[in-house]
């Protein structure tokens, strides 16, 4: 019976979120709709995480996609931007709440901005009475270099939608 326990439980862990004592693994997936300071823009995209936590704070390896929409209906100058890096965050205990900082790699794409470092915040805010689901806010701040030229500050806030398995 022990022998089935184990199995059943490391097999669950692979499949859905599990904490076991103080370690815990959450796969997240989820959308996100932010505003972009340049211009009045607003963008749209995707992210992956994998939360890894040893008590209360917790570790998330991180890929990102934003979509920047054109800034008017006739204009040519949307772009997308790419980022890959990692998080690092504290659940607190009563609330479901887990604010993060982080950093990552971005690059862009159909546009002039070389690739930089990107600084990423936000909370994490996983709804009570629905398993699974996950909302939050989240922020980028970065400052790319224009090819050629100065630095593009770029500082983007918005709302996520995901599925923490």
């Amino acid at each position: 019976m022990k022998k089935l326990t184990l199995v059943l439980l490391m097999g669950a862990s692979s499949l859905f979120g599990i904490g076991i004592g103080n370690y815990q693994i959450t796969p997240e997936i989820g959308a996100n709709l932010s505003y972009q300071n340049d211009g009045n823009r607003f963008t749209y995209g995707g992210y992956g995480r994998i939360w890894l936590g040893v008590s209360r704070v917790v570790f998330a390896p991180q890929f990102k996609y934003d979509v920047i929409a054109k800034s008017s209906k006739d204009a040519n100058d949307s772009y997308k931007n790419m980022q890959i890096g990692g998080l690092v965050g504290f659940e607190i205990p009563i609330l479901p709440l887990t604010p993060y900082i982080g950093a990552s790699y971005s690059t862009f794409e159909n546009i002039g901005l070389k690739d930089t470092v990107s600084f990423n915040y936000g909370i994490k805010i996983d709804v009570p009475l629905i398993p699974f689901l996950t909302i939050g806010l989240d922020g980028t701040y970065q400052k790319p270099k224009i090819v050629g030229g100065n630095r593009y500050e770029i500082n983007r806030i918005g709302a996520t939608i995901g599925l923490a398995f």
